[in-house]
């Protein structure tokens, strides 16, 4: 009975090992996926190429807070700073900008709260990069459901011929920046939920289980 009870034991350690082991793995794996969303994320903010012609009239495209135009010469000539308020189209396209950037922000904060599992609890960590990714994905849905309302400017019109409307693209298409930044969208969604079901069942260790165990191995000899 009593060594029926130690190989019982020695089992849930084992089980219990295997799990925190795979718990592990699945937390490295979201920390290197949310070190690439990061690194996405900056990108998605500083390309232009979120919105541009198709051919149809004067070549250009559009950022978040730059843009570029074909001019006589046949070169295209870009402005916009995200520094310089004065420099962007509308307020629309400021504000998308400061969103998408305060979601790039976020991330790279949460980038450097992966050094708190060197000193807090994993599971207290993971809460915490958890709701700063809700945050980011807040900002960057807001950021993409702003932009569209900045193309009633007159520049953007004359690439992508409107009539100034706002959410209206005209005879322009999308381009990959503003793709990539609709599915950083839901990748930031997926990351905060995984961050807080790994928190939620993060395994930690049991004392009591091998206390049992070596009360068990000592009666047993």
């Amino acid at each position: 009975m009593e060594r029926e009870t130690v190989i019982e034991d020695r089992l849930s350690k084992i089980y219990h090992t295997n799990y925190v082991r795979n718990s592990r793995a699945i937390c490295v794996l979201w920390g290197i996926f949310t070190v690439c969303y990061a690194i996405l994320n900056i990108v998605c903010f500083i390309q232009p190429q979120w919105i541009g012609d198709t051919g149809v009239a004067t070549a250009g495209f559009f950022g978040l807070f730059k843009y570029c135009v074909l001019r006589n010469n046949n070169e295209f000539e870009c402005q916009g700073d995200f520094f310089d308020a004065d420099s962007y189209l509308n307020s629309s396209f400021h504000a998308a900008a400061v969103f998408i950037g305060l979601s790039a922000l976020l991330f790279l904060v949460c980038c450097l709260c992966l050094l708190l599992f060197l000193f807090l609890n994993t599971a207290t960590v993971l809460r915490i990069c958890g709701w700063i990714q809700v945050l980011g994905a807040i900002f960057m849905f807001l950021g993409c459901v702003i932009f569209p309302n900045g193309w009633d400017h007159k520049t953007f019109n004359k690439v992508c011929l409107n009539d100034s409307k706002a959410y209206d693209m005209g005879s322009c298409g999308i381009r990959w920046a503003f793709i990539l930044a609709i599915i950083l969208i839901f990748d930031a969604t997926i990351l905060a939920i995984l961050a807080f079901v790994l928190a939620a069942k993060q395994a930690k260790l049991l004392p009591e289980v091998y206390k049992k165990m070596e009360k068990s191995e000592k009666n047993f000899h």
